[in-house]
């Protein structure tokens, strides 16, 4: 873990609210046992990310979560397990389905045959993992992402590339359940269909189903007073 991301799960660990300060460079290292240059590279960074913010002649504050947070802060703190607030989930998980959505109507109308060889071929290794008891943690993204590559907009790839790597981790407890794998897989090919026979209704349609149980886990698990709850779901409890 690089020192930015060690320094706001330390952070986080230490109970430190949005609006508090924190305490001095020099606390901070000898607490955090980081030499003092590594501690306020690290600080720069979160400052330029709007995480904390400077006040002169006050000191170093965690900053109240705003729209001008960028997207990139959002997926370092899910990589260091530092909990979103509930509405930043519930916005992530409604632009999410918004922009997947969005994604199969147009692979529906631009996919090409490259593209319905890729999505099968994540099929086919989706398939083999199922067979073997393994989790499809790694290979579910990769069928989604492989969906909006085939609507020809690599910028539309690389924005919601930002809500897989926020759900990485997540994602390893989430298929950690054989079942979850093997509904995945089998929505998944629904899915293909759809996308190979151009029919974006039929594709729509089956999209919300899939989508509607893994928004639910997502709601639960990013918000940290609901962890356990999110456990449950996913287990099938």
């Amino acid at each position: 873990m690089d020192n930015t991301r060690k320094v706001l799960r330390l952070i986080h660990e230490g109970g430190f609210k949005p609006g508090d300060r924190l305490p001095s460079e020099r606390e901070l290292s000898s607490r955090f046992g980081m030499s003092r240059n590594a501690l306020r590279e690290a600080l720069i960074r979160l400052d330029t990310l709007r995480i904390i913010g400077s006040r002169p002649k006050s000191g170093i504050y965690l900053r109240q979560v705003t729209a001008e947070r960028s997207i990139e802060a959002m997926v370092l703190f899910a990589e260091t397990d530092t909990p979103l607030n509930a509405e930043e989930v519930a916005q992530s998980v409604e632009l999410r389905r918004i922009m997947e959505l969005e994604a199969m109507r147009l692979a529906c109308e631009r996919r090409t045959q490259s593209d319905l060889d890729r999505l099968e071929e994540i099929l086919e290794r989706s398939e083999r993992a199922i067979r073997k008891g393994q989790s499809l943690a790694k290979i579910d993204p990769e069928f989604h992402k492989a969906i909006v590559a085939a609507t020809q907009n690599d910028v539309f790839l690389r924005v919601i590339n930002v809500f897989y790597l926020m759900s990485r981790r997540r994602r390893q407890i989430y298929f950690s359940q054989p079942q979850q794998s093997e509904r995945s897989h089998a929505q998944h090919r629904q899915l293909y269909g759809a996308i190979r026979d151009r029919d974006v209704e039929r594709g729509g349609k089956i999209l919300r189903q899939h989508l509607r149980g893994v928004d639910a886990y997502f709601k639960l698990f990013f918000s940290e007073e609901d962890r356990p709850a999110a456990a449950k779901l996913a287990a099938g409890r």
